[in-house]
């Protein structure tokens, strides 16, 4: 159980840091003229250190997306650069391209 936030537009910076249950949505408005695929809807740093809940993204997150994650579910459509560094449990699904250094130091 927990919040559920859902965001039409983008959002910055550490998302969703030290999630620890909820739901966090982010999609682009009905009216957008630009693909999700090909654009950044999350800042970096998203899912920092997060334990629990769920995260979808219908965009690319930033760079260093879901590092240290332990236990959260997230869905996003491509990520920059260090996605998944040290990550200990939970699931990340990327549909699209990752950075350079994707799951480095993942156990």
């Amino acid at each position: 159980k927990g919040i559920k936030l859902e965001i039409i537009g983008d959002s910055n910076d550490y998302l969703g840091k030290g999630l620890s249950g909820g739901k966090i949505i982010a999609k682009i408005s009905n009216e957008a003229t630009f693909s999700p695929e090909e654009n950044i809807i999350a800042g970096n740093a998203c899912l920092y250190g997060a334990t629990k809940g769920e995260v979808y993204l219908d965009g690319i997150a930033g760079e260093r997306f879901c590092v240290r994650n332990s236990g959260a579910l997230a869905v996003v459509l491509g990520t920059g650069v260090h996605g998944c560094e040290y990550m200990t449990g939970g699931q990340v699904v990327v549909l699209g391209d990752v950075g350079a250094n994707f799951a480095a130091g993942m156990s």
